[in-house]
């Protein structure tokens, strides 16, 4: 079975917006005990309109932490998301065995893992480990397990 060998959240932080709470934002979508060793970047960028933006990145690389992680994002999600998850499960992977998740970066900040209706979001990928050689569909068995055992 394919484990999360990386991950990675990626959001915008527009000039209008404090940087500390969208890094906050991110850091929120990791358990406590797992923040410290999340690696943050900042890039600096011109938004469509000329205003600087900075695009934070919040890094997590060890199979064990990422594994941790993986299940408390799932186990934050509310039932409705988790069934929206389940039921799109192809759509949100890549051929590469990349799963990709858009969280609502407000919700994030309050402490709430919701899935993004909107295009304020974080985007969070998760990279399986792919040695021998992952398996999209072994992967994908992997995710529908623990969102039924968070069913419970």
């Amino acid at each position: 079975m394919p484990l999360i060998r990386k991950i990675e959240a990626r959001v915008y932080s527009r000039a209008t917006e404090i940087t500390e709470r969208v890094t906050t934002a991110v850091l929120n979508l990791f358990p406590e005990e797992v923040r410290k060793n999340v690696s943050i970047s900042e890039e600096k960028a011109e938004g469509q309109s000329g205003d600087i933006i900075s695009i934070l990145s919040g890094a997590l690389i060890d199979t064990e932490e990422c594994e941790v992680t993986f299940d408390f994002i799932l186990k934050h999600m509310d039932r409705k998301d988790r069934r929206i998850v389940m039921r799109s499960l192809d759509l949100r992977f890549s051929d590469g065995c990349v799963f990709f998740l858009r969280i609502d970066k407000q919700g994030a900040f309050l402490g709430k893992i919701r899935l993004a209706n909107n295009t304020d979001v974080i985007s969070a990928r998760f990279y399986f480990k792919d040695s021998p050689r992952c398996k999209k569909k072994d992967a994908m068995l992997l995710i529908e397990q623990r969102l039924q055992n968070e069913e419970v």
